[in-house]
């Protein structure tokens, strides 16, 4: 994994934190990672915008959001199940996105979920 790599995600959503605090826990190689609410965007090639709707992942002049960062954690994992996770994330296209979509939009309704995850400002 790339040491470099940073995840960027919100800081203020419980459900956010409470899925970043999971991944710590069980996923042995970890990029480095920061909430949002905490850096320029705009010092990593995105928007304000961007970085309020999905989670991101940087590396050097690539920048990949939603379920192709959470892809990308997985697949580069030393543990050969987390890497087929990855694959499968990555190959399912649109029905990952969309199931990406569905989880971000409705993330205030789900365990760990609070008023401030809802994301008011969709494009």
């Amino acid at each position: 994994m790339n040491p470099q790599a940073l995840l960027i995600y919100d800081g203020d959503c419980a459900f956010c934190k409470q899925s970043l605090n999971w991944a710590l826990s069980k996923l042995p190689e970890f990029s480095r990672y920061v909430a949002f609410q905490r850096i320029n965007p705009s010092e990593y090639g995105l928007s304000l915008d961007q970085v309020k709707q999905k989670v991101w992942l940087v590396e050097g002049n690539q920048r990949l959001s939603g379920h192709r960062a959470v892809a990308w954690l997985f697949c580069n994992q030393d543990v050969l199940g987390w890497r087929i996770l990855g694959w499968l994330i990555r190959i399912g296209g649109p029905i990952s996105a969309l199931a990406y979509y569905l989880v971000a939009a409705n993330r205030h309704r789900l365990p760990g979920g609070t008023k401030e995850c809802v994301i008011n400002d969709r494009p």
